[in-house]
């Protein structure tokens, strides 16, 4: 689950309010891979204490809510399950035009969060510095098994 941080609005307490929320429609939908939401992330690349803040805040409300999906039923044809078969239709159409056009075609038409990236574009490519003749980074090596010698 990704919280839709377009909604974030550069308002630091009320980002980690939303961030709270976001961490309790996890829990309540019993996810298990979680992205967390960063109260700065609006404004700037949040700080490292923003991101202490986010794991502390996530903790708290797993460890408290960690059972609350098991105590939750949804009214069967009310508007969850609506907008969850809703949801569900727009996602299998969305499938079948990545399969039609490929993924980078579909990046690249922005069906992700609504940003487009295409294969030749991009932001940042200006703030790319060119690698040295001489340059030289052991650790892709070291760290990275596929991409240098036989590392266990």
């Amino acid at each position: 689950y990704m919280p839709p941080t377009k909604h974030m609005t550069g308002n630091i307490f009320k980002g980690h309010v939303q961030d709270a929320l976001f961490n309790i429609v996890s829990t309540v939908t019993n996810q298990n891979i979680h992205l967390l939401g960063m109260m700065t992330e609006a404004i700037h690349t949040p700080f490292i204490h923003d991101r202490f803040l986010a794991i502390q805040n996530a903790r708290y409300v797993f460890g408290t809510m960690k059972d609350l999906h098991s105590e939750i039923e949804f009214k069967r044809g009310g508007k969850i399950e609506q907008r969850a078969q809703e949801v569900l239709a727009q996602a299998e159409t969305m499938l079948a035009e990545i399969e039609a056009t490929g993924l980078p075609g579909a990046i690249g038409k922005g069906l992700f969060a609504e940003i487009s990236r295409t294969p030749s574009g991009g932001k940042g490519l200006d703030g790319v510095i060119a690698k040295a003749p001489d340059y030289f980074n052991p650790f892709p090596e070291l760290m990275l098994p596929t991409q240098g010698a036989d590392h266990a």
